[in-house]
């Protein structure tokens, strides 16, 4: 699913709200083909950062990180990765080399769309913000947060200079 899409790829249901980042169902290997992502797949995070929470999501849990990336409003850059089981409790270092969940069992969705998905949002939140007041539910109409489409993000980390956040 794409970021802002309102149809659920899963069926004809709308959402309530758009999406808040993108849907990763399958990866390619080293041979080019086209493969639903394993069960229990290891997720590292994009940059180097901090867990600053985790919170329930209906398929798992949602890994919050906290990376050293602030913006000219002082917001800082965060990473949630959702439909986990998380390795790594609040407060965790973490690096992109290291992983910091697994991708949780899921739920069938539709008549041939795979079960297993990782949900990567990226945001820019206000300084201070109390982690704890986030939720699903209101994130696209939380004042301190301004989601990010990860996907161009995501593309860019992945060139020879992505390692950095800014």
């Amino acid at each position: 699913m794409e970021f802002r899409a309102r149809a659920a790829w899963w069926g004809k249901a709308a959402r309530p709200a758009p999406h808040e980042g993108i849907d990763l169902l399958f990866l390619v290997d080293s041979r080019g083909r086209r493969l639903a992502l394993p069960p229990q797949a290891l997720v590292v995070p994009l940059w180097e950062g901090e867990v600053m929470g985790l919170l329930d999501d209906f398929l798992g849990r949602t890994v919050l990180v906290r990376h050293p990336c602030t913006d000219e409003r002082g917001r800082t850059l965060v990473s949630l990765y959702a439909h986990v089981e998380p390795l790594v409790g609040q407060g965790a270092r973490v690096r992109p080399n290291l992983p910091l969940a697994r991708i949780a069992p899921g739920k069938q969705r539709g008549k041939s769309g795979p079960r297993e998905h990782l949900h990567i949002s990226l945001a820019w939140l206000a300084a201070g913000y109390p982690v704890r007041e986030l939720s699903w539910t209101t994130l696209w109409q939380n004042q301190a947060v301004e989601l990010i489409d990860p996907l161009p993000v995501l593309q860019a980390a992945a060139g020879p200079a992505g390692s950095s956040c800014q």
